[in-house]
């Protein structure tokens, strides 16, 4: 037995990759806030530098304007930035060897220095000389480290409180989905285990509800499948060790030279050997209806409901017995599919209505707003309400409403109702007005003008 490697949960790889999300989402969205917000002050330095250019030359002539008082002057140094008068633009990184250069979007270079703290030497218009404008640090400034800046806190409360927001909008709903899958797991466990009863949990969620509807549709048909092999594993050797016991009581006999009638013993041979080849070719019919793989596959036609019938009762019912009933303004209908599964359907609710009724067979077509239905109905002795899901398993045969000595195998209706799976169509079972079994044969219209699948040779 191979060792099965220990699984990952993918979940935990979701839930880690949403975590990793939402932190580099949250780094990224940082540094480019960042020179976003650097070049906003860069800017903002620069228009400032402008101002005071103009102020310059704005106060040429007054006696303690700022331009007598920058040319009587060095430096000229405000609460927290000083002014000079310079020769060239490059004095400003001559000064600060520690800053970064940087360039404004309107031209000039700026220098930085600590990330806060702006240089740069503007143009004066009409003149060789540079306004020099260095930020210094303010008097009453008081040293802070990075975590302590308000701003810093703030966006990292508010980056704090949108990735909780984005985690839990995405942790519940990965919550709900793990659970579905681990129900859905243990679900299959247990049907592995052979309890084939058991089914997953619907769900509203998608594509979790595609994937318990797939689930449910697989188990619902594998336990049919299987339900239909143990009977058949049952039933099919109880089934020809009648017939065979027979022919050998009737072998035993011939081999008697007292045995007077002998010829009546060779015909009862005859008959049991044709019900042996009855239920071999039933058996062959039903398997091949159930499985269609690998068949050769034909084109389905367009077929009257109505000339189906036609033909059927015709074919199949005992003369005189079975009538035909069409619902008033209804038109022939004509639907796409496989004519063969048809009249196998027909065929078997017809013989079977023959067999069990009581000498009265009606056949019924009629139509509401989403299908055609086509009725089979006897006047027999009915079948059970309980026995009723019964009735289309192969081999299946009631005692209380179905003599075995009237003949068959119980293949009929299991025939029937398979190949109407195989159409799309749905066979029910009911009681009749006429206080026998009514078989009900539902036709979607959604299929009257395309096919439902492909057809095999019937």
């Amino acid at each position: 037995m191979v060792k099965r490697k220990k699984s990952r949960s993918i979940f935990t790889y979701l839930y880690l990759t949403g975590v990793v999300s939402i932190l580099g989402t949250i780094t990224l969205f940082t540094k480019l806030t960042d020179g976003y917000m650097l070049q906003g002050d860069i800017d903002s330095f620069v228009e400032s530098s402008a101002i005071h250019v103009k102020r310059y030359l704005e106060t040429k002539g007054e006696p303690d304007g700022l331009y007598e008082r920058l040319n009587s002057q060095d430096e000229l140094v405000f609460y927290n930035y000083t002014l000079s008068l310079v020769d060239n633009s490059e004095v400003a990184g001559e000064r600060c060897k520690e800053c970064v250069m940087l360039v404004s979007d309107t031209g000039p270079k700026v220098y930085v220095r600590d990330d806060d703290y702006f240089s740069s030497a503007l143009p004066i218009p009409n003149s060789d000389k540079f306004l020099l404008l260095t930020e210094i640090e303010e008097p009453s400034h008081t040293h802070e480290e990075w975590y302590e800046d308000e701003d810093t806190q703030f966006f990292t409360a508010l980056f704090t409180l949108i990735g909780l927001v984005i985690g839990l909008l995405i942790y519940t709903p990965l919550v709900m989905v793990n659970r579905r899958v681990k129900k859905l797991l243990h679900t299959q466990r247990v049907f592995g285990q052979g309890d084939l009863s058991v089914r997953a949990e619907p769900s509203a969620l998608s594509p979790m509800k595609e994937i318990v509807e797939s689930f449910n549709y697989m188990a619902d048909d594998i336990e049919a499948r299987v339900k239909q092999a143990q009977i058949f594993s049952y039933a099919i050797p109880h089934e020809i060790r009648t017939p065979l016991t027979r022919i050998q009581m009737a072998s035993d006999l011939l081999r008697r030279e007292d045995t007077v009638d002998k010829n009546d013993l060779f015909d009862q041979i005859d008959r049991y050997i044709g019900d042996i080849s009855l239920l071999t070719s039933d058996i062959l019919k039903l398997a091949k209806l159930t499985n269609q793989h690998g068949e050769m596959q034909l084109e389905p036609t367009r077929f009257s409901l109505v000339e189906l019938c036609q033909d059927r009762i015709q074919v199949t019912a005992e003369p005189g017995s079975a009538t035909l009933a069409i619902q008033q303004a209804l038109d022939d209908p004509k639907v796409y599919g496989c004519d063969c599964y048809a009249k196998l359907v027909l065929d078997n609710l017809i013989k079977n209505a023959n067999k069990y009724g009581n000498g009265k067979v009606e056949v019924s077509i009629e139509q509401d707003q989403t299908c055609y239905l086509i009725h089979v109905e006897d006047n027999g002795e009915g079948i059970p309400e309980e026995k009723q899901e019964e009735i289309f398993i192969a081999f299946s045969r009631l005692d209380a409403s179905r003599n075995l000595n009237q003949g068959g195998f119980g293949l009929g209706l299991a025939i029937a109702n398979q190949a109407a799976k195989n159409l799309g169509w749905r066979l029910a079972v009911s009681q009749s007005p006429l206080g026998g079994a009514k078989f009900s044969i539902t036709i979607p219209k959604a299929i009257e003008n395309r096919a439902v699948s492909t057809c095999t040779p019937c």
